[in-house]
């Protein structure tokens, strides 16, 4: 059980107590870099089928019941990373550890500036994955600073190329031109843009294009959640 694999390698911040085989407490104390302590998140992890899901023991009580900037989910469970509470094995255990003491920590640091660190940023939903998809496409082609740039602040030059995007194909338009991200074979020539996408690695402007559309849907199927107010800048309060 993947309960039990986080029991035998609980950390010493932490304090693990089984009740029953399918769910269990977890009182942590995140350490910061300044050897200071958080406070005490006193929490619950439930196995559902492959999956280990966290929240807090009364959810909304030291934390907001829902707020997606923070990573809450509206079901008051945690995303403490893209699928970190799937499958967890012994050998994948202790990742989730440092997952959960991170999610701690940043925790804090919303609480007390209303901003998510900036590191730990990842887009919600679908929109995590194509954001890693494009991150490992720019990062192939020297352009990861230039797709960070895109994602964080909206400008750069792969940003500016969203612009050249067909809205109805959604794929770049002048399919027989060069591809602006400037990929090529295995001769080293250019690769058209029709043909860029379909590499296996991805076209990182196209990737951002339907990036960018997830997470819009994403904010889209939370209309009507309540902002916790708790966060400086929130599309759910700009929706309120």
């Amino acid at each position: 059980m993947s309960l039990d694999a986080l029991a035998r390698c609980c950390p010493t911040w932490a304090e693990f107590r089984s009740i029953h085989v399918r769910e269990a407490e977890i009182d942590a104390v995140a350490v910061r870099s300044s050897k200071a302590f958080t406070r005490v998140f006193q929490l619950r992890a439930v196995s559902f089928g492959d999956e280990i899901r966290v929240s807090e023991r009364s959810i909304g009580s030291s934390l907001p019941a829902c707020c997606p900037e923070r990573h809450i989910n509206p079901d008051g469970s945690f995303c403490i990373g893209l699928r970190a509470g799937e499958g967890i094995t012994d050998e994948t255990a202790p990742a989730w550890w440092k997952k959960l003491h991170a999610f701690a920590l940043w925790q804090e640091t919303a609480a007390e500036t209303g901003f998510w660190p900036s590191e730990a940023q990842l887009s919600h939903g679908e929109a995590g994955e194509i954001e890693l998809a494009a991150e490992r496409a720019a990062d192939h082609l020297g352009l990861q600073s230039a797709y960070r740039e895109a994602v964080a602040f909206g400008t750069g030059p792969i940003a500016s190329s969203l612009a050249k995007i067909n809205d109805k194909s959604r794929l770049l338009r002048n399919g027989r031109s060069a591809c602006i991200c400037g990929r090529t074979d295995r001769h080293g020539r250019s690769l058209l843009r029709r043909e860029c996408h379909r590499t296996g690695r991805g076209c990182p402007v196209v990737l951002e294009h339907w990036r960018r559309i997830k997470v819009n849907e994403y904010w889209r199927g939370l209309r009507g959640q309540a902002c916790c107010g708790t966060m400086r800048e929130c599309p759910l309060k700009a929706g309120g």
